[in-house]
């Protein structure tokens, strides 16, 4: 950290060093161009005088009774003509200017730098890459909110990367910031507009925002979230808590028995569904009710078949174009429908070529496993920049039409992003 100042202080003192002295350095006096041109009008005036006296138009002594008229004219108009106090309101000007520049530059170059620069950079912190899974452990809180605030800001300059909005809205609640996990939530939907999941994240994060009661924009992401997926997991589990909350108890126990038809039977979140159910049926029958979960939030365990497993690799042709620092990203997406990952893993380029296995560990979203999908594809990039959505110049390979489970893929980075 002190080389670090001690070379910008460096750099400044160079700086004011080429910009201070000239403006201090007192010019040599200049004739000005008028009192030149006075001059040859005094000399073309005695040439004159002296051709009169030659012909004999004007005696010796006119001529210099004239002689001594031009030259005092010439001294007056000559003292006229001198700006007495220039030099010094120059030299006061410049040294004003050198001062001014003496303090401005420094001020200038720390504004600039707490504007434009990093300053947590000087004092030694490392650049925290954003993990899919937004999790900090224990003493990481600061830097992951400086990785989530480095994301925010990619994405106001690149607002078309859906799935960058996705992981900054799932970070967003991580860190309990629900009002701005809404608006991440909306930049999706206006990207990839109606998707069932996405809308039911919404509308927990507006209830979470509004302190679990249901407001008209929660209450209308559910129902589109339904309108679009009947049977979307947490869709079912907000919209029964919201029938509830106004005192429809068998609407409520209604969207809880169709969410856990669709559950294992042997799961957590089956065993919370039934809770709510019985607590339903309770306020039914006049019984005073627990209060009901929107539960389940955390995905049901995945069947042991529902994985993909492969290796991961770059084509040898390409291999010269990648650094060892890019990133690479596999990921799982629906073969058709929402281009949302469904589950994504995320390595060096330096560990390939390397084992990989997709499963709902690596899931997005809980409500949208991987053990739920039909035909998947599967794609590998590799990204020098570190963020998921492709660019140009970046490396990408994708295997279609995969079905659960799938072993021994073998998936190659072959294909270079125009």
């Amino acid at each position: 950290m002190t080389a670090l100042w001690l070379a910008v202080l460096a750099l400044l003192l160079a700086t004011l060093l080429c910009l201070i002295p000239p403006l201090l350095r007192r010019a040599p006096p200049a004739e000005p161009a008028a009192d030149a041109n006075l001059r040859a009008f005094y000399l073309a005036q005695r040439e004159q005088l002296r051709r009169d006296l030659k012909d004999g138009s004007l005696s010796a002594s006119a001529r210099a009774r004239a002689e001594e008229e031009l030259q005092r004219d010439l001294l007056q108009d000559l003292e006229l003509r001198r700006p007495r106090a220039a030099p010094w309101a120059g030299q006061r000007a410049g040294l004003a200017a050198a001062c001014l520049l003496s303090v401005l530059i420094p001020v200038a170059a720390v504004l600039l730098y707490g504007q434009l620069g990093n300053p947590r950079a000087a004092a030694g912190a490392a650049a925290i890459p954003v993990e899919p899974h937004a999790g900090a452990p224990d003493g990481s809180g600061d830097d992951m909110a400086l990785a989530i605030n480095a994301l925010a800001q990619r994405l106001r300059a690149e607002p078309d990367d859906a799935d960058g909005w996705y992981m900054l809205a799932r970070s967003y609640e991580t860190l309990g910031r629900y009002t701005d996990a809404v608006a991440a939530y909306q930049q999706v939907l206006r990207l990839v507009p109606g998707q069932a999941a996405v809308l039911a994240d919404l509308a927990d994060a507006l209830l979470s925002a509004n302190q679990g009661a249901p407001a008209a924009a929660s209450i209308a992401a559910v129902a589109q979230a339904l309108a679009a997926q009947p049977d979307q997991p947490k869709a079912l589990a907000l919209a029964g808590m919201m029938a509830l909350r106004r005192g429809d108890a068998a609407e409520a126990q209604a969207y809880w028995e169709r969410l856990q038809a669709r559950l294992p039977p042997d799961s957590e979140a089956a065993r919370q569904i039934q809770s709510n159910i019985a607590q339903a049926r309770a306020m039914a029958t006049g019984s005073p009710p627990a209060r009901a979960s929107a539960a389940p939030v955390a995905a049901p365990a995945a069947p042991a078949a529902a994985r993909i497993s492969g290796r991961a690799r770059i084509a040898d042709a390409l291999r010269g174009q990648v650094q060892p620092t890019d990133t690479v990203f596999i990921l799982a997406r629906p073969q058709d429908g929402p281009r949302m990952p469904l589950a994504i893993l995320r390595m060096q380029a330096a560990d390939l070529p390397r084992d990989f296995v997709l499963d709902d560990s690596n899931a997005m979203s809980p409500d949208a496993p991987l053990s739920g999908a039909g035909k998947l594809r599967v794609e590998i990039r590799v990204s020098r920049s570190g963020t998921a959505a492709a660019r140009p110049g970046d490396l990408g390979g994708a295997l279609s039409g995969i079905g659960l489970p799938a072993e021994g893929l073998d998936l190659v980075a072959d294909t270079v992003v125009r």
